[in-house]
């Protein structure tokens, strides 16, 4: 599996790989202006998986402080189910560790339940909830707010 940083020049591919992975009515995708804009902010961690001319997956997280908060993690849907999630999630903590961030915070919707089987395996846990957090054409759902420590992947925590 191949993963490497993304950067500016990856604003378009990635437009449209997120477009493909949260495709739906409701959800607005990022532009290829709104990942080159992200791109260029020093705080940002962003990772691609490219095993061909086309990304299948890519991880976005944000170091803040001495947090890594994970923005997203989307994967192509022709790819999934194949393991380019953990391996997005696994190389994003190796970068967070290289920055000597301390702690993963991520948000994910209560009925996403490929993602939180990802997270929980990879080590995190609830440590709250924000009630009504993400729009659906339901209404409202809550997210669960999960952490865990960096290096902790895989369920391998240190200290």
């Amino acid at each position: 599996m191949s993963v490497r940083p993304a950067g500016i020049p990856d604003a378009g591919p990635l437009a449209v790989l997120h477009a493909a992975a949260f495709a739906a009515p409701w959800a607005a995708p990022w532009s290829a202006e709104d990942f080159a804009g992200w791109l260029s902010r020093p705080q940002a961690i962003a990772l691609i998986a490219e095993p061909a001319a086309t990304p299948l997956a890519f991880g976005l997280a944000l170091a803040a402080g001495e947090e890594a908060e994970l923005l997203s993690i989307g994967t192509a849907p022709a790819s999934r189910g194949r393991g380019w999630g953990r391996a997005i999630l696994q190389a994003l903590d190796q970068e967070a560790a290289h920055r000597g961030l301390k702690r993963w915070i991520l948000e994910v919707a209560r009925n996403n339940l490929p993602a939180q089987a990802l997270y929980t395996s990879e080590g995190f846990v609830e440590i709250g909830v924000r009630k009504a957090y993400y729009a659906t054409p339901e209404g409202r759902i809550d997210a669960r707010v999960m952490a865990r420590p960096v290096g902790g992947a895989g369920g391998h925590g240190r200290g």
